[in-house]
């Protein structure tokens, strides 16, 4: 079996392939099991969940849901939910409205920091009708700017990817760019995911919490179900880290590109870090699923 369970789709604010095109690269990339997880938004996933069959592609329920743990953010994937609930509309339309209430104040940010004046008209039309954020201010900061700092991220070595690496680098949790969100804690969105019938796994753990054992314990004491361990992000020392700490506890270790499209063009979907048969590591996860329906 081959599985990609960390793809993100247009109905995301910062991906851009219709399910469409994700299921066309699923077949392509001869991949057996799926899952879109859109960062607090469902409407990417229902629409997999009516289209996958017919497509002769396994599908799972899935949604990546910011949060805060401590002063830190950690992005979790709730697998196997049910996201009729109401709970699941709530909190996409709140994020919606964070997005929107957080975009100018970023914006703000960005053109004292640098010391320029953006054209918020274009910006807006990146957008195309949604609330513009980080990847359309960004888009539009390489593209019309000349600035020293910003070399890195238009030509040099950190270009491959520089939509997400100017946001790691430059405008996450205390960095200079950061526009607080208003976002759930941590324990909050497990309950709720358990409450729901589905499996609680965190994502790409590298990228928010590297390689420190007392996140880790509190998590796994709190209740997440498993680690997302073959990321696209993780290096072969990260893998191994969280393939122990699954192995040790009995937890599921899950596989994601993070495919999100022209947003991140060095990701590929299906491209996970992992070439081995994940068969054995799903049913993990499909039981961790079981045990909360």
């Amino acid at each position: 079996m081959k599985a990609d369970l960390h793809i993100h789709c247009s109905a995301s604010f910062d991906a851009t392939e219709s399910i469409d095109t994700i299921l066309e690269l699923a077949r392509e990339n001869q991949l057996d099991l799926i899952a879109v997880s859109d960062h607090n938004e469902i409407d990417g996933a229902l629409e997999l969940e009516r289209k996958g069959e017919a497509a002769g592609v396994e599908t799972l329920s899935a949604i990546e849901i910011d949060c805060f743990f401590g002063s830190n953010i950690v992005h979790l994937l709730g697998y196997g939910c049910n996201l009729r609930d109401p709970g699941f509309t709530r909190l996409k339309n709140h994020y919606i409205e964070e997005l929107r209430r957080t975009g100018r104040q970023r914006l703000q940010l960005i053109e004292e920091h640098y010391g320029l004046k953006l054209n918020e008209q274009a910006i807006l039309e990146r957008a195309k009708g949604r609330p513009y954020t980080n990847v359309e201010i960004t888009q539009e900061l390489l593209a019309t700017q000349t600035h020293p700092s910003l070399v890195p991220y238009q030509s040099g070595e950190r270009s491959a990817n520089p939509i997400a690496n100017f946001y790691w680098d430059q405008l996450a949790v205390g960095c200079w760019g950061y526009a607080e969100l208003r976002l759930p804690e941590w324990k909050q969105v497990t309950d709720y995911v358990h409450q729901c019938g589905g499996a609680l796994i965190v994502a790409h753990p590298m990228q928010n919490l590297k390689l420190d054992e007392t996140a880790v314990e509190q998590l796994r004491q709190g209740g997440v179900d498993g680690f997302e361990v073959y990321s696209s992000y993780h290096d072969g020392r990260g893998r191994q880290f969280y393939h122990e700490v699954c192995q040790r506890w009995g937890l599921a270790e899950t596989f994601g590109s993070d495919f999100h499209g022209t947003t991140k063009p060095n990701i590929v979907l299906g491209q996970t870090g992992y070439d081995g048969d994940c068969d054995a590591a799903v049913q993990i996860l499909k039981e961790r699923i079981a045990h909360w329906r």
